[in-house]
């Protein structure tokens, strides 16, 4: 028979386990975690010449924890301006960590402060803000992308979001 009563073992792995999600928790002035190994690049003369008032914007709505358009589409090595508004009172984690690896992020700003971080997994985007990401998408492919509480999300994210699609760049001939 079972006696009633602590078990320390129990008790002390749920004390380590409270301990590790405590410490993932994302804060408001997090901008780059779980980064990558490694980041998509371009050529910085190029970036030079790129005259970012005039490269397509994709507006992005957060309202209700729905994002809104859920499928994005970007062309292969062309920039772009990805403007994420969160319209909630309450923070939003956008976690695209294979689309942020994948595309060559060349200036992030969240809520008109701009962050060093070029090579990141995902971004908080606080209540009723606005993050601007001007990127280049370098490789094509199908990245979907998470809306997140935590840092270790996909344990703890409620699904798929969307899509981001990088169309494959094909010649004009």
């Amino acid at each position: 028979m079972k006696a009633w009563g602590v078990n320390p073992t129990r008790s002390a792995l749920l004390a380590a386990v409270a301990l590790l999600v405590a410490g993932c928790t994302v804060t408001p002035d997090m901008v780059g975690f779980m980064a990558p190994s490694s980041c998509a690049k371009i050529d910085q003369k190029a970036v030079k010449y790129v005259n970012w008032t005039k490269v397509p914007v994709v507006n992005v709505r957060i309202r209700q924890n729905e994002y809104s358009p859920m499928i994005i589409r970007l062309r292969q090595g062309w920039p772009y301006v990805i403007r994420i508004r969160n319209r909630d009172d309450y923070g939003h984690v956008f976690q695209a960590n294979t689309f942020f690896s994948r595309a060559a992020v060349i200036k992030t700003t969240i809520a008109g402060e701009v962050k060093e971080e070029t090579c990141f997994g995902a971004i908080y985007i606080p209540a009723q803000q606005t993050a601007e990401l001007k990127l280049v998408g370098v490789v094509d492919g199908y990245y979907e992308y998470t809306d997140s509480y935590l840092s270790i999300s996909s344990a703890f994210s409620l699904g798929h979001d969307g899509v981001i699609i990088i169309e494959e760049r094909t010649s004009r001939i």
